[in-house]
């Protein structure tokens, strides 16, 4: 099944997101210059300047971010 990029978020600082429905498949751009932290279910990750989280993991229902510079990012979920 093909899946579809949803729930658009972007940000210079810290937000937590709640989303529409459960997904499983996340992306974030750390378009900043220090370091980003994010937690998606119970899972903590840390994307270092520049770096990009395109993933599928554990579902999830909000996305934590802790940030100091620019990101981007969004989820996909089925069509």
């Amino acid at each position: 099944m093909m899946k579809r990029a949803r729930d658009f978020f972007s940000g210079t600082g810290n937000m937590t997101k709640k989303l529409v429905e459960e997904c499983e498949e996340l992306v974030i751009v750390n378009d900043g210059t220090e370091d980003l932290t994010f937690t998606a279910g119970y899972t903590t990750w840390t994307l270092k300047p520049g770096e990009v989280f395109d993933e599928r993991i554990t579902g999830f229902e909000s996305i934590a971010i802790t940030a100091t510079g620019a990101y981007r990012g969004y989820v996909r979920n089925d069509a």
